[in-house]
């Protein structure tokens, strides 16, 4: 090979002719394929397209004018000697940059730790998936004031818990369960627990029940097409609940196990055909228009260290959700002083 050999960057770039060829890159490709002999999974573990990685290896070689992978037929690919040889020299060359490098980077990550101290914070709300919730949280974006993560009730509820969200938003069917049965935070006197609103759900269907659903029970029918919540979504449990109230076991419905994690998902997924039907909001089968089967309504709860009721941020976003569900079709506004615990 002619040229020059750079070091930029912690990255080492090699100038033949008038083209560059990054070694640093090249070498992790290479070294990926040393732990798989398929280059679809050396480009997944690397973040990058399957065609993507196919370039970079052919381009190398037309550069360097040496092959650095071979087929096996039946076996995928591997390295040849002079590949192992660039990703052993690759794999040297990041270690000992990254050696170098290590104390001025965390000289830099202390600047920037200390700049993003002192700006505003979001609140971290963990909450079950919700249309008006999303919607309110998406609208004020520009604010920054929360960041929602959407997560099933049951893991958002213990992510406030653990401390890895200021917030939690929930939901449980109605009537409400005897208090001994209800989450823990309802009994917890450091919380606020803010009923945000009514929603109604049900089972989702194409437009006009062309298979005639009535009832939970019709999903164990021969032939049907179900998709599910996550485990851990309170959706998911109250389907569990239904089901085995009703003396089926879940291996009972075609599609049980294909999960979505959005009430907006399921509603797609049977507008695309794909399944007969779902459950979850009213509001999402309107949304799609789809038929839809009721079967109950529910409460939704954003709850919080109790100082953060009066927090500007949180009321913003429980009038914002509570304007948006007066007048949103599923939906029934509450309207309840945090210090009352339902």
């Amino acid at each position: 090979m002619r040229g020059n050999v750079i070091d930029h960057e912690s990255r080492a770039l090699a100038r033949i002719g008038d083209e560059l060829l990054d070694l640093s890159e090249l070498g992790r490709l290479l070294i990926a394929l040393e732990s798989t002999p398929q280059v679809s999974r050396a480009a997944q573990a690397l973040g990058v397209s399957y065609r993507g990685a196919w370039g970079k290896l052919v381009r190398a070689e037309r550069l360097l004018g040496i092959a650095l992978v071979e087929r096996v037929k039946g076996h995928g690919s591997r390295l040849t000697g002079a590949g192992t040889a660039l990703a052993r020299a690759a794999a040297g060359f990041e270690a000992e940059a990254a050696r170098r490098l290590e104390a001025p980077a965390a000289r830099l990550r202390a600047v920037v730790e200390g700049l993003h101290g002192q700006q505003r914070q979001p609140l971290r709300l963990a909450a079950s998936h919700d249309l008006l919730l999303e919607a309110v949280v998406a609208a004020a974006a520009d604010d920054g004031a929360v960041a929602v993560r959407f997560l099933g009730s049951e893991h958002a509820l213990a992510a406030l818990q653990r401390g890895d969200a200021d917030l939690a938003g929930f939901h449980l069917a109605e009537p409400l369960p005897p208090l001994r049965a209800r989450p823990a935070q309802f009994s917890d006197p450091a919380l606020f627990i803010e009923p945000l609103m009514r929603r109604e759900q049900g089972l989702i269907v194409a437009p006009g029940n062309p298979l005639r659903v009535r009832d939970v029970a019709d999903l164990a029918r021969t032939g049907l097409r179900f998709v599910n919540r996550q485990q851990g979504a309170g959706t998911r449990a109250w389907l569990d609940r239904l089901i085995a109230e009703r003396g089926l076991r879940p291996r009972q419905i075609s599609g049980y196990e294909r999960e979505e994690y959005t009430h907006l998902a399921v509603a797609a997924t049977v507008a695309a055909g794909a399944a007969d039907a779902g459950f979850g909001l009213r509001a999402a089968a309107l949304e799609f228009g789809l038929g839809f089967v009721p079967v109950g309504p529910e409460v939704y709860y954003l709850c919080g260290a109790r100082a953060l009721s009066a927090h500007p941020a949180v009321m913003a976003l429980v009038a914002g959700v509570r304007g948006r569900a007066a007048s949103a079709p599923g939906y029934v506004v509450l309207s309840r002083r945090a210090s009352r615990r339902p």
